[in-house]
């Protein structure tokens, strides 16, 4: 067995086990998120040479990267190189966060996997790789389900006064925010996503609330309605979520599965524990 680095890269964070080849248990650290789509090629060797320092020496002989942004070939091959030249590892392989999620929650087992997180998405996994995937299309056009939509819906109500005078009072006193500076921070800042996710804390704190319990159980079953169900055979295999926003919901998300005739299998907070075990298996097997 050799020396193996996994990644689990998000926008927001980047999660890295490191796999020692005499079998004694995994060690993980994070970094800076990195979307690999996004970034450009200073910025990628900047943040690997911090991950080359957290490696403290170790000699890594085979990388497996799931990244965001991770879904085009050419993206994929500039991050090899770039894992290359930074770690010295010559077996690398760059996937996208999706086939991470679905190796995570399956191994190599058949089923739907799903992340919901700042964003979301979906695939058919067949054990191996992604067999079908229902395209997310970001923030802007789908995305359902996810810590952006969610967000998104929080404002929206707030300032078009469909929130129930008490809750968004307390919601524009958490934040403190005007209606100039959400616009500001929506249309002006270079990561809206993050920052409407960055609201859904106020959701899981007052989702005691009906108004916010019903807003969250709507947002979750039209993810499940535009992305589950259209995955053929969707009712007879099995769903399982990864991310944030899937662990911090959890019930509610079994609820808006349950509405539409699904179970779920599986909730995790992150992937980095089923890739520990998906490539250990996979080496030892």
């Amino acid at each position: 067995m050799k020396d193996i680095l996994i990644a689990d890269a998000g926008s927001s964070k980047v999660k890295w086990a490191v796999l020692p080849a005499d079998g004694s248990a995994p060690a993980t650290f994070i970094t800076d998120g990195l979307n690999a789509l996004l970034a450009d090629q200073d910025e990628v060797s900047r943040k690997l040479a911090e991950v080359r320092s957290r490696l403290a020496g170790r000699h890594i002989d085979r990388i497996y990267y799931y990244g965001s942004g991770c879904a085009i070939e050419r993206v994929c091959r500039r991050m090899g190189d770039s894992l290359r030249a930074a770690i010295g590892a010559d077996d690398v392989s760059v996937s996208s966060d999706l086939l991470g999620a679905a190796r995570s929650l399956f191994g190599s087992r058949r089923g739907i996997a799903c992340i919901l997180g700042t964003g979301s998405n979906s695939c058919l996994y067949d054990g191996h790789d992604i067999e079908h995937n229902v395209p997310s299309l970001g923030y802007v056009l789908g995305d359902e389900g996810s810590g952006t939509a969610l967000g998104k819906r929080l404002v929206a109500e707030a300032f078009k006064g469909q929130l129930p005078a008490n809750v968004r009072e307390k919601f524009l006193d958490t934040y403190q925010l005007t209606l100039t500076d959400i616009l500001d921070k929506v249309y002006r800042s270079p990561a809206p996503n993050k920052f409407l996710a960055s609201l859904v804390p106020f959701l899981s704190d007052n989702i005691w609330n009906p108004y916010i319990y019903s807003l969250v159980l709507e947002e979750l079953i039209s993810f499940v309605k535009k992305n589950v169900a259209m995955y053929e055979g969707a009712h007879f295999l099995p769903v399982s979520f990864t991310g944030s926003i899937a662990a911090v919901f959890a019930k509610i998300l079994r609820e808006a599965a349950a509405s539409q005739g699904y179970t779920v299998s599986e909730i995790t907070a992150d992937p980095t524990d089923g890739l520990i075990k998906y490539h250990r298996d996979e080496t030892n097997g």
